[in-house]
């Protein structure tokens, strides 16, 4: 069963787990920055206000 034995001691799991916390949190700020910008056209949701 040699084959089926999987070495995992050189991945870096901590690292990953912070790299993937800063993926997420620029990806929070970049929504909220989005979110914070006005409607160009009066539209909101694709739906025109009428």
């Amino acid at each position: 069963m040699d084959d089926f034995d999987l070495d995992l001691d050189h991945l870096d799991f901590d690292a990953a787990a912070e790299n993937n916390a800063a993926k997420l949190a620029a990806a929070d700020a970049a929504a909220a920055a989005a979110e914070a910008l006005p409607d160009e056209d009066d539209c909101a949701g694709g739906a025109c206000k009428i």
